[in-house]
């Protein structure tokens, strides 16, 4: 019985023992939190102790805090990790950032607010501080109290009215008068409008350039809180891209983000393009920015997209022909029957809901025809269009022919010669 013991101990700690393994150390350490700008909306994010610069976008206001707490590598994600749910004391102190050795700024800590005008998803947020930031979120908590009343009123009429019209019902039936119900009011909208709790941070607000930062107490730099502080210009990156969708493979757009994109397309198909609002980046700038420990490569272009283009219609043009306006379509995908499961894509009928919306291009079948373009009317995207035309069988033939007839030409001089 002692032996059976032992041995289901044993198993025990070798099945334990692995898992013990993974457990990664966490040490104390002082990280930069903060809410920064991305160019469409603002992103919570972290920089961990062993990195030493933070990298921020310009143009608009971002809120940083110095932060001791557990840090910890995951060898699996190769990332840093942080416990702040157990382990979060914020610094306290001063900001004093400095250019070439100049102060820059002294700051002291500020209450701020997020103000998402069309929801967190929809780009536009603004940043609030001090007395507004808290007036910011009262009037939010004030017009979310508002809206539930209301709603709650409103589904009180809806489930009156169900009910009046059972009961109307009811005596129909039992002496057959028809009583009129009026109906209710319809139910109101929630507005998308957000606005975060104040809390309390650095603002940050400079130029584009390089700078350096460290909290100050009482005069005294504070441990493991110096960093360098790059401010990236956003001016001048907005552009549009294009996503090609061909018919079979309508879930996958295959991207064609700079001018120097071709698209290759068989005749006779038809495919589809959608155009987005997009920011132009060098890696090494941008990524940095939403992701502090990733490894950019410099010199490689990033696109990032933000929302669809407002363009809704497009100029098409083909070899040899006049150009021609496409406008932009409702579209409805269609699996199609069979063992093939492929796609149909038609226009969407009335009041039916779109799966996509795109520009249809129909790719001509003439053998004349190799080449097109499309593009908006303001030039801010052109595409070139290459058709690509099924070998001629018969030419081909002859051209894996012509070595041997060559061949054959010079062997029958030479036997005629001789």
């Amino acid at each position: 019985m002692t032996q059976r013991i032992l041995s289901a101990l044993l198993a025990l700690f070798f099945l334990a023992a692995p898992a013990a393994a993974l457990e990664p150390e966490r040490r104390e350490a002082v990280i930069v939190t903060g809410r920064v700008w991305d160019g469409f909306a603002y992103r919570e994010t972290f920089l961990p102790s062993d990195r030493g610069e933070l990298r921020l976008l310009g143009g608009a206001d971002g809120v940083i805090s110095f932060v001791r707490t557990l840090e910890y590598y995951w060898p699996l994600a190769r990332q840093v990790y942080v416990d702040l749910d157990n382990t979060r004391e914020v610094l306290d102190g001063r900001l004093r950032i400095t250019r070439d050795g100049a102060v820059v700024a002294e700051l002291d800590r500020t209450d701020y607010a997020i103000v998402y005008p069309e929801g967190a998803v929809n780009g536009g947020a603004t940043l609030v501080f001090g007395a507004a930031a808290s007036e910011a979120y009262r009037a939010y908590e004030a017009g979310e109290r508002d809206f539930a009343r209301k709603l709650t009123a409103a589904q009180q009429a809806h489930s009156a009215y169900e009910r009046q019209l059972v009961e109307a019902g009811a005596a129909r039936l039992r002496d057959g008068i028809v009583r009129e119900i009026p109906p209710p009011e319809p139910l109101p909208s929630p507005s998308l409008r957000l606005v975060t709790k104040p809390s309390s941070a650095f603002r940050i607000a400079l130029d584009p350039g390089r700078y350096d930062m460290v909290m100050v107490k009482e005069g005294v730099e504070v441990a493991e809180t110096a960093r360098h502080l790059t401010v990236v210009s956003a001016e001048g990156r907005r552009s549009v891209v294009a996503d090609i969708i061909p018919e079979e493979r309508w879930t996958k757009p295959i991207p064609a983000d700079g001018a120097d994109a071709r698209i290759f397309a068989r005749p006779g198909t038809v495919f589809y393009a959608t155009l987005s609002n997009a920011d132009r980046y060098d890696e090494a700038e941008y990524l940095p920015v939403v992701m502090p420990q990733s490894n950019p490569v410099a010199g490689r272009t990033l696109w990032v997209r933000r929302n669809p283009s407002p363009i809704d219609s497009m100029a098409l043009a083909w070899e040899g022909q006049a150009p021609s306006m496409v406008a932009l379509g409702r579209l409805k995908v269609e699996q199609t029957e069979g063992s093939g499961f492929g796609y149909r894509v038609r226009p969407a009928r009335g009041s039916e809901k779109d799966d996509l919306r795109a520009f249809a291009v129909a790719v001509p079948e003439d053998a004349d025809i190799g080449r097109g373009r499309i593009g908006d009317v303001s030039a801010a995207l052109q595409r070139s269009i290459t058709i690509v035309h099924p070998r001629r069988a018969g030419l081909a033939f002859g051209l894996a022919l012509l070595p041997l007839l060559l061949w054959a030409g010079v062997w029958f001089s030479a036997g005629r010669r001789a």
